[in-house]
């Protein structure tokens, strides 16, 4: 017979400040999109610990109503709940709490890994277009993505390999317009030497990775797609049909 046990506690003291900080939220004491008041105007106001106060804001972060943003502070996140799309979409650009308003790209052909090879379906003399992309929002880094390509998809899709402009298309656009179906990983990792660099974080900060694999009508593989999530700039959320 399975044993259970049943206790009770009190309520921890973070909720009340939560609660109060939510409303005022809510209610436009802080607006959308403007900081939120320093730690020490904020214990005082609501006549907590500033140990307290960490507490609440950490679970409104973890709520998306807040944003810590390097350099500047803590931002009220903007409410404006975004439609999920049912077609296929860039997740970097599209669960972004804030605008990803700029981004980065670097490209190159290759040859690929024995894991892209193995995921692709392609044979050992096959190349790929291999990119790297990094988005900011409001100038600061919330993400990188890094996608592979086959060369023969490029023709399928069109793509004039010789345009910049074209490439840029098809890594913000075009590749997800053509997709009919994907495969999903998601974990959580930690930054090593490589995404460090790329995120500008520490080594060891906790990352979100999303792993897919992105086939067109005919089920063949179009790209094998890595997605680094800096997780307080992300709302993540899929509709699954």
């Amino acid at each position: 017979m399975q044993s259970k046990k049943l206790y009770s506690s009190s309520v921890p003291s973070y909720v009340s400040i939560y609660n109060s900080l939510y409303l005022d939220i809510i209610n436009n004491v802080y607006p959308q999109g403007e900081l939120l008041p320093g730690e020490i105007q904020l214990s005082q106001k609501y006549s907590v610990s500033r140990n307290t106060l960490r507490q609440a804001l950490a679970i409104l972060s973890e709520d998306g109503l807040i944003v810590k943003s390097r350099g500047k502070g803590t931002i009220v996140a903007k409410r404006d709940e975004k439609m999920i799309p049912k077609h296929f979409f860039n997740p970097m650009t599209t669960f972004c709490r804030q605008p990803a308003d700029d981004v980065e790209i670097q490209f190159n052909y290759s040859t690929p890994t024995d894991i892209a090879r193995d995921r692709l379906a392609l044979n050992k003399s096959e190349i790929v277009l291999a990119s790297y992309s990094i988005y900011r929002a409001q100038s600061v880094v919330v993400g990188y993505s890094f996608i592979q390509i086959p060369v023969k998809a490029l023709e399928t899709l069109g793509i004039d390999v010789s345009d910049d402009e074209s490439i840029y298309e098809l890594l913000s656009t075009t590749l997800y317009e053509q997709t009919s179906s994907q495969s999903l990983h998601i974990k959580l990792i930690y930054a090593n030497e490589m995404e460090s660099e790329f995120l500008l974080e520490p080594v060891g900060k906790p990352l979100i990775l999303i792993e897919s694999i992105l086939s067109g009508a005919d089920h063949t593989p179009l790209a094998r797609c890595k997605y680094y999530f800096i997780p307080e700039y992300y709302s993540i959320q899929y509709l699954m049909q």
